[in-house]
């Protein structure tokens, strides 16, 4: 679970709301994993990818719009990023199994959200809205 108070605010107001609506997707989908709700875990983790897909294209083209020169790093982070998540969701279709979604959720993802949020995001950030 990620409440809203966890989550970094950055300088380009679109990004934080779409880490908010981000961090409601994880949380509904922690609550179906617990639950053992499987066919929500299921199109949660699909929910998750593609809001996750959408969000880092937004943010990829604001900062290659504003020349931002850790573009490339950036990016990298958010294509492993997806890889992982697209794998998590095949081997979930493969196993149904909630308690490794929940090992991902707590030993992963909560985790590295919050810190790309407060690191890569923050830094892009500043530089986006100074270039404004």
């Amino acid at each position: 679970m990620i409440t809203l108070e966890q989550i970094p605010m950055v300088a380009t107001p679109s990004m934080n709301d779409t880490h908010m609506e981000e961090s409601l997707i994880i949380n509904k989908l922690t609550d179906a994993a617990t639950n053992k709700e499987l066919d929500l875990v299921a199109s949660s983790l699909r929910e998750l990818l593609a809001h996750t897909e959408i969000h880092f294209a937004n943010e990829e083209k604001m900062m290659e719009e504003s020349e931002f020169s850790d573009l490339k790093i950036h990016k990298t982070e958010h294509d492993r990023h997806l890889r992982e998540l697209a794998h998590l969701i095949k081997y979930f279709e493969a196993n149904r199994e909630p308690n490794a979604i929940l090992a991902y959720i707590h030993g992963n993802l909560v985790a590295w959200s919050l810190h790309h949020i407060g690191t890569m995001d923050a830094e892009a950030a500043k530089y986006i809205s100074s270039k404004k």
